[in-house]
């Protein structure tokens, strides 16, 4: 009979579970209006705020976030859908779940972002998107390595000093 580690077994996956299909676009909808909602309206409330005239800056600022926090809201909201949408292809397509998916889910949803502006602008920003996200997903995986060697260091027992010997 063979001796197992317990704590083999014991320890739990740094991710957790893929969220299913239909609920990862839901929550990719829901997360972009709150982020779109939330960083269009102090934009616009800044912006407005410094613009306004003396004395009607308040209610400029204010005005300024009632016309355009839905419409980034919106957009923010289309933008994490596409990118929840292809990633979760990417997913089920290749069944692995890796920073390719990410990256190209990224290029996807910059191209469809810019599709009216034409072809060419469309694949130049998609481009630009893979390259941006490529350099996100490889600072995650340095700073993830970071963290597990940090981890590691602080389990292991202390090795014994000179002092200790005596």
């Amino acid at each position: 009979m063979t001796h197992r580690d317990p704590g083999l077994h014991a320890q739990r996956p740094l991710a957790p579970a893929r969220t299913p299909f239909p609920d990862c676009i839901a929550s990719g909808a829901g997360l972009g209006f709150i982020l779109g909602g939330t960083g269009g309206s102090v934009f616009h409330f800044l912006k407005a705020l410094r613009s306004s005239p003396s004395g009607r800056r308040l209610a400029g600022g204010a005005q300024a976030v009632r016309a355009n926090a839905p419409r980034v809201a919106g957009t923010w909201t289309g933008l994490f859908v596409a990118f929840s949408a292809v990633e979760s292809a990417m997913y089920y397509a290749r069944r692995k779940e890796d920073p390719w998916n990410d990256i190209v889910a990224f290029a996807c949803m910059r191209g469809l972002h810019r599709r009216r502006k034409g072809l060419k602008a469309a694949a130049g920003s998609a481009l630009v998107g893979a390259a941006f996200w490529g350099l996100v997903e490889v600072a995650q995986i340095g700073l993830d390595a970071i963290i597990a060697d940090r981890h590691r260091k602080d389990r292991l027992p202390a090795a014994c000093s000179d002092e200790d010997a005596r």
